[in-house]
């Protein structure tokens, strides 16, 4: 039996452990309060517009429908898991809040192109994501080889590195190159710089709908021996400052059969490199559709647009430039 003395000495110091034990919770735990008047404390797993999953400490996870919520508060900012369909996880370090999820998809399409005329080619775009909880990390890319006639029209690719990183479930500050080179035409390499926020209202591995704003410059290099060129510039190349604003869409419909998607850049340009030459605008869109056979195999059908809005100054006014053109893509592609 315990001492008298003992346990009176002994009794501070049960009492600290106890208060502290009680206090973990308060503050080191995510915790939901119910509409029914139930309190759980725990870790929150994955929070969706539909449901909550919350980790016990002494028990399995549960999911819980956030309409059955009355209020929370979290420990730290909520951050989802990455937005994707499909895709392998992994998880080097074993910490779930630094696992990692990887997808990515390729394409070959058939385009009908129409402007001032009609041809069809085959080209090639694909895109690998790689992201966690923290940072997200693209790279997108296209090949187009066109001929008419035995005569080649297009041979240029593109290559887009993209790195996200993310504050929370919905703000990021996005950092992009948009890395063009035409291996036909006298303006042979564009060069996109940027960097801006971007806002994510949708948080799920299906859906995704993501506004960007960013601020940079975009070069443009013409080959040398361009007497137009070194007219207007005074050299082969020219530098544009831009604002932008780019979206990306995409939501399941048909039992996630089908899905509808959406993505492109709007680009104001702030400032001028000739007083020849005004490039005032742009906009480089897609919208479609694709049809899952399964989680791998697709068929889709988009209609692309490229323009831009430029003209001449001349002494008896504007010299518009034509530089809008449509585009239509059959494509069949696979993803993981």
């Amino acid at each position: 039996m315990m001492n008298p003395c003992s346990f009176l000495r002994a009794l501070p110091r049960l009492l600290c452990l106890c208060a502290l034990l009680a206090a973990t919770p308060l503050w080191a735990a995510d915790i939901l309060w119910m509409h029914n008047g139930d309190r759980l404390s725990g870790k929150i797993e994955e929070m969706t517009d539909k449901m909550v999953r919350i980790k016990l400490p002494y028990g399995e996870p549960l999911t819980i429908a956030r309409s059955a919520i009355m209020r929370w508060r979290l420990d730290k900012p909520y951050k989802p898991k990455p937005t994707a369909k499909g895709g392998i996880d992994f998880n080097p370090l074993g910490i779930a809040e630094n696992a990692w999820h990887m997808t990515g998809n390729g394409d070959v399409n058939i385009k009908l192109k129409s402007n001032t005329s009609q041809s069809n080619d085959v080209n090639l775009k694909g895109a690998f994501e790689l992201a966690n909880m923290d940072w997200r990390y693209t790279l997108e890319g296209e090949y187009n080889y066109e001929t008419t006639d035995g005569k080649t029209d297009s041979h240029d690719y593109q290559l887009k590195p993209i790195v996200d990183i993310f504050f929370d479930q919905s703000w990021f500050w996005r950092s992009s190159v948009d890395y063009e080179y035409d291996m036909i035409e006298t303006d042979y390499l564009s060069l996109d710089l940027g960097s801006g926020p971007g806002y994510r209202f949708w948080n799920d591995k299906k859906r995704r709908l993501e506004l960007i704003t960013q601020g940079g410059v975009r070069y443009a290099y013409w080959r040398d021996g361009n007497e137009v060129v070194e007219e207007l510039f005074g050299s082969p190349h020219a530098s544009y400052p831009f604002a932008s604003l780019g979206w990306d869409y995409r939501q399941p419909v048909w039992e996630e059969r089908i899905e509808l998607f959406s993505k492109g850049t709007y680009i104001k340009y702030l400032d001028q490199d000739s007083p020849l030459f005004t490039l005032n605008q742009s906009v480089n869109g897609s919208i479609g559709m694709r049809y899952y056979f399964n989680d791998n195999v697709r068929l889709s059908w988009s209609s692309e647009l490229d323009w831009d809005d430029a003209w001449f100054n001349t002494p008896d006014g504007r010299i518009t430039i034509d530089g809008k053109e449509w585009r239509q893509y059959i494509s069949l592609g696979a993803s993981f």
